[in-house]
């Protein structure tokens, strides 16, 4: 049997450089390891990792009934323009009035867009669902330098009271236009950008010089997921 090709994120091949051991997730190629993993979860914890999550699923919910369509499907509550929840599936966040933003784990995407279009066929409602999963990377901060960072590649204010987690902005990040979602995990602050893929390299290999002195290194999907683990624990 012919089995079909994996899917690579545009940062694979500097992954790959840095010695990350891959393993396939929903049919992508996804660095697993770089060192350890407890090395990696310790520096996620105490300063600053980058990861390549750009396998993660990204759903685009646009109109005037997204809001409705978005209730029937994710019981989604009354949220301000900025604000993000936490759903059974993943993340939901409204940039504007009638745009909402769904950021779910690899794999998740067709079932989840396939169920929105369903629900507006059956309502009636005029709404555009677009998953923009394999146009956009995904780069994710992860520690609690990860403010610093961003706030000398970016002119938005990171502090807590401005910056909470399940927030969401749009702004340029080191010239590029990235979406920026905060989404702790647990106590560590953790921060997507998600932008075009053809600035992906550019905008890791900026990330990494500019945390060069913050001690900022690469991590893994076994080390997300043991933070993950771990804050699930706790609570």
């Amino acid at each position: 049997m012919i089995q079909s090709p994996s899917m690579i994120s545009p940062i694979h091949g500097l992954a790959r450089k840095l010695g990350a051991q891959f393993v396939e997730i929903a049919g992508w190629q996804v660095p697993q390891v770089y060192q350890t993993v407890e090395e990696e979860v310790a520096t996620a914890r105490h300063g600053l990792a980058l990861a390549d999550a750009s396998s993660s699923g990204k759903i685009v919910v646009e109109g005037a009934p997204s809001a409705a369509v978005l209730q029937v499907t994710w019981a989604m509550p009354a949220t301000n323009i900025g604000q993000g929840v936490i759903g059974a599936s993943g993340r939901l966040y409204r940039l504007r009035k009638e745009q909402f933003f769904i950021h779910i784990p690899a794999g998740q995407e067709q079932d989840v867009t396939r169920r929105l279009i369903e629900v507006t066929q059956e309502t009636g409602e005029k709404v555009t669902v677009t998953d923009i999963t394999h146009g956009r990377a995904d780069l994710l901060l992860v520690g609690p330098s990860s403010p610093v960072l961003l706030s000398r590649l970016c002119g938005v204010d990171f502090h807590p009271g401005q910056f909470p987690d399940l927030t969401a902005k749009q702004s340029t990040v080191a010239k590029t236009r990235q979406l920026i979602l905060r989404r702790d995990m647990g106590d560590t602050p953790a921060y997507s950008l998600i932008g075009a893929r053809s600035l992906a390299a550019y905008l890791w290999g900026t990330i990494l010089e500019a945390g060069s002195d913050l001690d900022i290194g690469p991590i893994g999907q076994a080390a997300l997921e043991r933070l993950q683990q771990d804050n699930r624990s706790r609570a």
